[in-house]
């Protein structure tokens, strides 16, 4: 995969602790959520600019900041973090928290975390979308979902 094509920095990773292959990459821009990690474990939440308790935390964090800057965001973050429930391992889900291993639950990304998803390694990443089967991408999703918290994740 050339440069321009790899525009999210996507890049093979390994576990320093059990050496499972992983997949870091930047935070698509495009999706229309904040992904919240668990401080503890590997799961994370997804809270959606749509989702009605967003929108109204976001209305109050406004009215107190401005969102453009960076503080503003922080403040937006730490808001939101206040308002979700823990996660089923009893961590709390943090924008900035580390990014852990799926089978060991090590940090692995540790500096810089806020914008940056990790994945189990596979061979799918390095393939033209067009040549990875449907299936295979199926899979992928099927397996990832088990480390995403549930729809229930307000207080």
């Amino acid at each position: 995969m050339n440069e321009e094509d790899n525009w999210l920095h996507g890049e093979q990773v390994e576990c320093p602790a059990c050496h499972q292959l992983l997949y870091r990459v930047a935070h698509a821009p495009f999706y229309d959520e904040h992904f919240l990690y668990c401080e503890r474990c590997p799961i994370h939440v997804e809270v959606s600019y749509y989702d009605s308790v967003y929108k109204q935390l976001y209305k109050q964090v406004r009215q107190e900041h401005a969102l453009s800057q960076t503080g503003g965001v922080k403040a937006l973050m730490r808001t939101i973090e206040e308002h979700l429930k823990p996660c089923s391992c009893g961590g709390s889900f943090r924008h900035d928290a580390p990014r852990r291993c799926f089978t060991c639950h090590t940090a692995v990304v540790v500096d810089d975390a806020s914008d940056v998803d990790l994945w189990r390694w596979s061979a799918a990443f390095l393939a033209d979308d067009s040549k990875v089967a449907d299936d295979v991408l199926e899979d992928e999703e099927r397996w990832h979902s088990q480390f995403i918290a549930g729809e229930d994740k307000w207080k």
